[in-house]
């Protein structure tokens, strides 16, 4: 098994027992988009500027499950952050997400992350699902290094700021280690130190800003 993205991983943690990640819950549908773009950006080949998007590089063999999404954002123009997070949740189809989250699962495929299983009422429907030992090992690097005293890494602090925001968390952790994750994040943001880690932060934070549309939040309360 080779290593994953942000991405990979956040899908990996976020899609139903039946490996599907639920256009109903758009929480999480902005946050895929979200973890998309902030792995783009990381790469350099998308950057975002006065809560536009715009394409600045070719996209890496290496995330081609990302080119649906790159495709969206790539207009030879600035787009709006809020419209390619709408391109997502306020079609009239599903057609975009669904393009977007088969890229992902023949990533996932790849990487042999996930498993053929038979789900539906009678048993018949052949479904790709998540290794349940890749998902413990993505967990169990969430509690390593934030609940205990391992070694903090950008990535590991980007995947839990967006399973906290896709509200994942709590299928997984505790409420008790829910509170404790958060007060971690907390602490690195405000603390003085002027790591990476505290900067993935604050930018997961701008990012969120910029994506995260009222309008989205609202219709999920």
């Amino acid at each position: 098994m080779k290593d994953l993205s942000i991405t990979q991983e956040y899908m990996i943690c976020t899609v139903n027992e039946e490996g599907i990640l639920s256009s109903h819950n758009q929480k999480a549908i902005v946050c895929l988009i979200v973890s998309g773009v902030l792995e783009m950006q990381l790469e350099k080949c998308v950057y975002l500027k006065d809560k536009k998007l715009t394409v600045c590089a070719g996209l890496p063999e290496n995330m081609a499950y990302l080119k649906p999404l790159y495709d969206v954002i790539n207009q030879g123009k600035p787009v709006k952050a809020e419209k390619v997070v709408e391109t997502y949740t306020a079609a009239f189809t599903n057609k975009k997400l669904n393009e977007l989250v088969d890229a992902l699962m023949d990533g996932l495929k790849a990487a042999d992350v996930v498993e053929l299983v038979k789900t539906g009422l009678l048993k018949n429907k052949d479904t790709f699902v998540p290794k349940k030992e890749v998902i413990t090992g993505i967990i169990e690097k969430i509690r390593a290094e934030l609940l205990e005293d391992g070694e903090i890494s950008e990535e590991v602090v980007a995947l839990t700021v967006l399973m906290e925001e896709a509200g994942s968390l709590n299928e997984y952790f505790s409420k008790f280690e829910q509170k404790e994750l958060k007060t971690k994040l907390e602490t690195i943001k405000n603390s003085d130190a002027g790591t990476f880690v505290k900067e993935m932060v604050q930018h997961m934070d701008e990012l969120m800003a910029s994506m995260l549309i009222s309008s989205v939040i609202a219709s999920t309360i």
